[in-house]
């Protein structure tokens, strides 16, 4: 099996993190020899969000409000886990990245970089109402109605440019149904990847 590059955008709640993880268990399946190496930019957030120190205390509460970060930080969150995780043979899986045309000018670099230019883009698409459904269902201290509808705001604001970079730069967009049953959601996915 070819290394491969997967990267899973869309609103939240789409079930971007659930389908990563699918999707990491298939390449294991799969691939066995070959590790996988999974990045979530929202856990990797909020985790940097729960150190100590001022920029932490900031972002912990920017999150809370639901606002879109800085490229700077997201920057130095996915920089500090690329460091320490990639070893250059491995599948790769990130979830959430990137969210606006400031964030893109990095994971371009970065894909560059780390020599990650073959790599497949899906985009799940689910309605506003759903998103809201989902999430308010799934009780995060942080997923106020006013917050999740700020979020969404700023996604199909920002996400609606980034796609179209994307495709212009020639890398590969699936669009997938996220409406639909998990199962379903997932076998497009790797049906797309001919897994």
């Amino acid at each position: 099996m070819e290394q491969q590059t997967s990267i899973l955008l869309g609103p939240q709640g789409c079930g971007k993190g659930t389908q990563a993880e699918l999707l990491k268990e298939s390449f294991m399946r799969r691939d066995p020899k070959r590790v996988t190496v999974h990045f979530e930019m929202g856990s990797a957030l909020r985790s940097f969000g729960n150190e100590e120190g001022y920029t932490q205390a900031l972002l912990a509460a920017s999150l809370k409000r639901g606002e879109l970060q800085p490229a700077f930080l997201t920057t130095h969150v996915i920089a500090r886990f690329f460091i320490q995780a990639m070893r250059g043979d491995e599948h790769l899986i990130i979830d959430g990245y990137p969210r606006s045309l400031e964030q893109f000018a990095d994971f371009d670099s970065l894909m560059r970089f780390y020599r990650r230019e073959a790599l497949t883009i899906f985009w799940i698409e689910i309605s506003d109402k759903t998103a809201l459904a989902r999430l308010l269902a799934r009780g995060r201290n942080d997923d106020t109605e006013e917050s999740i509808r700020r979020r969404l705001g700023w996604t199909r604001r920002e996400m609606s440019s980034v796609l179209a970079k994307l495709r212009e730069l020639g890398y590969r967009v699936v669009e997938i149904n996220g409406e639909r049953p998990i199962p379903e959601v997932a076998a497009d996915i790797t049906a797309a990847l001919s897994l």
